[in-house]
């Protein structure tokens, strides 16, 4: 029994000495994270971050998704890592949002050139350049290469080339005095990397103007204003229109969002007209629930190669050929539609309801590649 306490005793001395270990040994890889080297995020995980803390960031004559591809590309060219970057430039604006000595129009995302005490610093006539100023000093620092791109960080030349090769070996450098500056440009960065909420099957170019999706509210949850602030909460049985995803929430309009949670809410995305009477929905276990009637409409969760989800693991087989469609339009007024080359074609008659397979901005797409400019004022679309 006593050998077994002494056992015990070093074994648990030993789990001790190995849980000390693992923050220094997390420490350790952060401080080696370089300025030098290729991007790990999209310009989408990037811009959702900021959106999720700031609405409204003060750009000149960009999006945030823009700015972020903006990093990508120009660090992509010099080498560097654009995506932390961009967690530099987070860090010193305050989420784009300014405020201090350095103004939005000033393009400068970094603060090349300011030194407190209401010096403003250098000023860029373009978002790209203030981003290749931007990229082009973390080069001097981390590297002994020449530049690949046009020159035109001012102080590019002042830097001792390649003294700080790690994003931790700007404390006292960048910053001043600079404790813990490159560690919590790594933590913005890591935060980032965490903006994975997707809907199935939808793209989201930056126009997108139209819902995408629709929840389902199964239990109560908050609406979160742009503000972070709860505006009001969401019943269940309620549905609310998505128009695409910030961070991990779901965007449902003027910057207002509710946050994921697939044990509170579902999400479907469309919707299949049957066309044959003879169209089945099968249940999880493959067997036959029921049969449909030609014209009968059922909202799809997902899709794959093969089948249609219409909820609750019951589907439906592509092989009946119900058609699948985002969602319909209906028109108050006449409506000109384009062909796919974009001439006009005809025109939609007023009172019509019609299918809608694609959104591109505020074009839609009513089968065929033929689209109906949208007009809120003379036209409804829902999904």
């Amino acid at each position: 029994m006593l050998k077994d306490t002494r056992l015990y005793s070093l074994v648990f001395a030993f789990i001790l000495v190995l849980s000390a270990l693992v923050p220094s040994f997390s420490a350790k890889a952060a401080d080696s994270t370089t300025i030098m080297g290729p991007s790990q995020l999209t310009s989408k995980q990037m811009g959702d971050y900021v959106l999720l803390n700031e609405s409204a960031p003060k750009l000149t004559s960009v999006s945030i998704y823009q700015l972020a591809e903006l990093y990508l590309e120009i660090g992509r060219k010099e080498g560097v890592r654009g995506d932390i970057a961009f967690a530099q430039a987070i860090h010193e604006t305050g989420f784009f949002r300014f405020g201090g000595d350095v103004i939005p129009e000033q393009n400068n995302y970094a603060g090349i050139g300011t030194t407190g005490g209401g010096v403003k610093g250098a000023f860029f006539a373009t978002p790209e350049e203030g981003v290749r100023a931007h990229i082009q000093h973390l080069k001097a620092y981390a590297s002994k290469e020449p530049l690949n791109t046009v020159l035109i960080d001012p102080r590019f030349n002042l830097v001792t080339r390649g003294i700080a090769p790690l994003w931790t070996d700007l404390n006292g450098r960048w910053a001043v005095p600079g404790k813990g500056y490159g560690e919590k440009i790594l933590q913005i960065h890591l935060n980032m990397s965490k903006m994975t909420l997707t809907i199935p099957h939808v793209s989201l170019p930056t126009n997108h103007k139209q819902p995408v999706a629709r929840i389902t509210i199964k239990a109560d949850v908050p609406m979160l204003a742009p503000d972070g602030s709860v505006f009001k909460t969401l019943k269940k049985g309620e549905k609310v229109r998505v128009y695409g995803v910030i961070g991990n929430s779901y965007d449902v309009g003027g910057g207002y969002r509710v946050d994921a949670n697939s044990s509170k809410m579902s999400i479907y995305i469309g919707r299949i007209l049957i066309k044959n009477s003879t169209t089945v929905m099968y249940k999880p276990d493959g067997t036959v629930h029921r049969v449909f009637k030609k014209g009968e409409s059922l909202m799809v969760y997902d899709y794959d190669s093969s089948v249609y989800q219409v909820g609750g693991g019951y589907y439906v087989k592509m092989s009946d050929k119900p058609v699948y469609h985002l969602g319909r339009l209906e028109l108050s007024k006449e409506a000109a539609m384009f062909s796919p080359d974009g001439t006009p074609y005809s025109n939609l008659k007023a009172g019509g309801n019609y299918p809608v397979y694609g959104i591109n901005g505020d074009r839609l797409d009513v089968g065929g590649g033929y689209t109906v400019q949208f007009n809120k004022k003379q036209q409804n679309y829902y999904n």
